[in-house]
């Protein structure tokens, strides 16, 4: 037990270490950005150390790599690195680091939700005068995709000044609805007049008709002005499990590279060694961006096996 407590302490002083640096970077930039704000000085400082916080949910593994480097350098510079590989085995060592690893991939997968609820407190620091400009509601309905814009609503006075909605499939608008005759009742969005697209015709609509339920608690439970909204359930499940996947095979891969004989070596390429933690750092953050339509599923499939692949090419040499 005591080496696990020693390995721990250690860590932690490098995580503290590494947050610190980071928040500083952060901060400065973020208060640069915000000095031309149009807010009291006392609410520019709030929103940079927010920034600050909000940048730490979207990158977490940055944080991860930066303090294992550093935790596992400070024990490499003095041969404690060396005498923890003779003898303790791998399986043993990722055992040790196993609460740490579950702890950033927790995070990692709820990220969006902590970066919304840092959203929802900057929300309420710049708009004080509850005046929104645009939202946009992504929702999948089959093989379509159906965009709804909501632009100019007022909270205080309850008034919204447009909306638009419309239906694409295969890159195609199959149908598409505007309207700027609109009013808030019980909560529910209503248009009094619309111009409807569709079949490549135009028409209007001249009467009454609810176009959006509890309109009041979308808006303000949804900050982002991008907001996407999977309504399958199946495809939600889906992409919940490839996230934890994904994830985990990630931070398997960092700490294996971390934990392979080349990084006790004295003589290692740090050249090399920062180009291969870079390229494995950056595909795990653009590979869930890239969107391939039907060919998504294939295309999560090859992310999985290429981290996988890597896990093993790294675990063979061991």
């Amino acid at each position: 037990m005591i080496l696990p407590i020693y390995l721990f302490k250690k860590f932690f002083r490098a995580f503290v270490i590494c947050t610190v640096v980071s928040y500083s970077v952060f901060f400065i930039f973020s208060l640069i950005g915000n000095l031309g704000e149009k807010l009291s000085f006392k609410s520019i400082l709030f929103l940079s150390t927010l920034n600050s916080f909000q940048i730490f949910t979207y990158i977490p593994s940055h944080l991860f790599i930066l303090s294992f480097f550093l935790f596992l350098f400070d024990l490499k510079s003095k041969n404690e690195l060396i005498i923890i590989k003779e003898f303790i085995d791998l399986k043993k060592l990722f055992l040790i680091i196993f609460p740490i690893l579950v702890l950033f991939i927790y995070v990692e997968i709820n990220k969006d939700n902590l970066s919304d609820k840092i959203d929802q407190i900057k929300s309420n620091v710049l708009n004080s005068k509850k005046i929104e400009d645009t939202k946009i509601l992504i929702s999948l309905e089959g093989n379509q995709k159906k965009y709804s814009i909501f632009r100019g609503y007022d909270q205080n006075n309850a008034v919204i000044n447009q909306y638009l909605i419309f239906v694409s499939q295969n890159q195609k608008i199959n149908r598409g609805e505007i309207s700027t005759n609109l009013y808030l009742k019980g909560g529910d969005l209503y248009t009094k007049e619309s111009t409807i697209y569709e079949k490549n015709n135009f028409k209007n609509e001249i009467f009454n008709k609810k176009i959006f339920e509890n309109f009041i608690s979308f808006w303000s439970k949804n900050t982002n002005t991008i907001i996407k909204n999977n309504i399958n359930n199946k495809n939600s499940i889906y992409y919940i499990i490839h996230s934890i996947l994904f994830s985990c095979l990630f931070y398997l891969c960092i700490s294996m590279i971390f934990f392979s004989k080349k990084f006790v070596d004295r003589g290692m390429n740090l050249i090399k060694f920062f180009i291969i933690l870079l390229s494995i750092f950056l595909y795990f953050l653009t590979a869930p961006k890239i969107l391939l339509n039907q060919f998504q599923y294939i295309f999560h499939l090859i992310t999985i096996l290429i981290f996988i692949l890597v896990f093993f090419k790294f675990l063979k040499y061991e």
